[in-house]
């Protein structure tokens, strides 16, 4: 630990104390696979909360994309890469083409299979998919994920007039499918044509809520308060005969009952850990958090001194120890935040191939050490892509930031702190967000001189002081001849969690855009602007990638948020199983799970 360190090593330690570690030990026992038994192989798992619908687009509770995913299948499937991570191959479409206009707009043509059914026996047709991509579009369905058809041409139109039929999407035939797009989003494929939310609707059907009639791998026979249990479909066209007949997702009870469950043999698969078991996992040096689609951050006001100023941005960017502060809030499966964008959200140009080296033919050396184990492989995404092989990360020495931020702080007229304005931190109150508050602040202190005051909030007066607008010279709000609410002050700094609408880089970083309604900042660069407008543009991905990481590199150095850790989870399987794979968010694809075969 650096000098700098050691000054607030008692103030981490205090605020550690304050942290709840949950009550007792883990057992020493190893979790047991459940027991072979007689007739269908029956599979329990608690990956989520209580399900109230299982309506694709209608879904949004912790857990629902995995049940969905058994349930349905979209134009396109997640099969396993062969390290336990899902990748997409074909699914109720055997192939499509694209074709893409002189200003870049892509048409899709999917082909569908010709030997797909619903669970009734029925065909699933392409008016199907026309049917439900429609309905989510349609504004007076007020659909939780109408905006992962905001690509398709028509849509503004449909927003506007509230006619789903001018979205572009279309079915000439039963087994052909045509959509138009405005631009070549590279999220399209893996956000929409292999989407939990965005599974075909039969018209007669479109009130399903209970997942009776289903076009995936196994139909819901039960939907209650303490479980939702599927079984196999007898007419999809790929079963996995290996997987399970029946899988029963339990409502989970927490860390300690869930992880006690595992090794009481009653689960076959948890998520989110307890600690104890988390501690040995990150002791081991072999595992990797799971990726969740979260980083959290500070936004600063950038209308208002003294973050008007980019020099005070940086500064207090740099006096942020970011490891620090995960270890305080104490979450084991959280990391420090390299970038705004977190882990788990896709990059989408060609990964490089890396030639494996050359292996001499010899015999191997009996007396030479072994090959030190390696951590779990990381899905490729944009946070793995800017670490590999875009800008990987400098190596960042804290003392050597801090000097650097006191420099630029003093440039910008506040030596020391001295002259510095009072500045309100503002966050939502919970125990993470009051310690990440109280160490933020000590650093501040402890690093620039600076006193910055932290509050916390309910969420309705975080959401009023972020949509609060400063006042002009005459006392009025931007909108003129409104007033402000006396109570209602425009925000300085927030705490706030960053997600993506869905899985993608660039509806993130959007939100700085300039023109962007959602940008509370205020912050403006053109540079950023013109590399997003390119990425918006781009047809390849490999460019459009490019684009992005740039982009994102100007927002760091620019600061007006400052990124400090982005969130994690974490799960088992049962010992004695094999077959599962995963995505980002907790999703895990259970058709093929099943017992590892003995070997003796």
């Amino acid at each position: 630990m650096n000098s700098i360190r050691k000054k607030y090593t008692s103030l981490l330690c205090a605020l550690l104390a304050l942290l709840l570690w949950g009550c007792g030990g883990t057992p020493d026992e190893e979790p047991e696979a459940p027991a072979a038994e007689a007739g269908p192989y029956t599979l329990c798992v608690r990956t989520g909360v209580e399900q109230t619908t299982l309506e694709p687009a209608a879904a949004t509770a912790q857990g629902s994309e995995t049940i969905l995913y058994h349930l349905f299948e979209n134009l396109l499937r997640w099969e396993d890469d062969g390290s336990g991570w899902a990748v997409l191959t074909n699914g109720q479409a055997e192939s499509y083409t694209l074709e893409t206009d002189y200003a870049g707009n892509a048409t899709y043509t999917f082909t569908l299979r010709e030997d797909i059914r619903w669970s009734d026996g029925k065909p699933v047709t392409a008016a199907d998919f026309v049917t439900a991509w429609q309905r989510l579009a349609d504004p007076a369905n007020d659909l939780p994920h109408r905006e992962l058809m905001s690509a398709i041409a028509g849509y503004g139109e449909v927003q506007e007039d509230g006619e789903p039929a001018p979205l572009g999407v279309s079915a000439p035939d039963s087994r052909t499918l045509v959509v138009t797009l405005n631009g070549s989003p590279a999220w399209f494929l893996e956000e929409v044509c292999g989407g939990a939310y965005t599974m075909p609707v039969r018209e007669d059907l479109t009130a399903q809520t209970s997942a009776a009639v289903t076009n995936g791998p196994y139909v819901a026979a039960e939907l209650t308060r303490q479980a939702v249990t599927l079984e196999r479909s007898g007419t999809y066209y790929a079963p996995d005969r290996q997987g399970p007949d029946t899988i029963r997702f339990e409502t989970a009870a927490g860390s300690e009952a869930d992880y006690a469950a595992l090794l009481a043999g009653e689960a076959a698969l948890v998520t989110g850990l307890p600690k104890e078991a988390l501690r040995e996992l990150a002791e081991s040096g072999l595992w990797t958090p799971e990726p969740v689609t979260e980083t959290y951050g500070v936004l600063l006001n950038t209308r208002q001194a003294p973050f008007d100023n980019e020099n005070v941005r940086l500064a207090f960017h740099l006096a942020i120890d970011r490891q620090a502060v995960v270890d305080v809030i104490g979450d084991l499966a959280s990391r420090p935040a390299p970038g705004l964008v977190p882990y788990g959200v896709s990059d989408y140009s060609e990964r490089p191939v890396v030639e494996a080296p050359a292996v001499e033919d010899s015999l191997p050396d009996p007396n030479a050490e072994p090959e030190p184990e390696k951590p779990a492989a990381v899905c490729w995404d944009f946070r793995a892509h800017s670490l590999e092989v875009v800008t990987a990360e400098r190596t960042h020495d804290y003392e050597t930031d801090c000097l650097y931020a006191q420099a630029l702080l003093a440039q910008a007229g506040y030596a020391g702190g001295s002259g510095f304005p009072a500045v309100e931190y503002l966050y939502v109150e919970s125990e993470r967000g009051a310690l990440a508050a109280q160490t933020l602040q000590f650093m501040w202190r402890e690093q620039l001189g600076v006193t910055v005051s932290v509050r916390g909030v309910s969420q309705a007066e975080y959401q009023e002081a972020l949509a609060a607008l400063p006042p002009d010279e005459e006392g009025e709000t931007a909108e003129e001849g409104e007033e402000a609410a006396a109570d209602i002050r425009p925000f300085t700094m927030a705490a706030q969690e960053f997600v993506p609408v869905f899985r993608d880089a660039g509806v993130l970083l959007e939100r700085w855009h300039s023109a962007s309604e959602a940008n509370v900042s205020g912050y403006a660069s053109g540079a950023f602007d013109i590399l997003l407008d390119a990425a918006r543009a781009a047809v390849s991905p490999d460019a459009r990638d490019a684009y992005l990481h740039d982009a994102e590199a100007i927002l760091l150095e620019d600061s007006p948020v400052i990124p400090v850790f982005c969130r994690g989870d974490s799960y088992r399987l049962a010992d004695g199983l094999t077959g599962l794979y995963r995505a980002p968010n907790g999703i895990f694809f259970l058709y093929g799970v099943h017992a590892e075969p003995v070997t003796g």
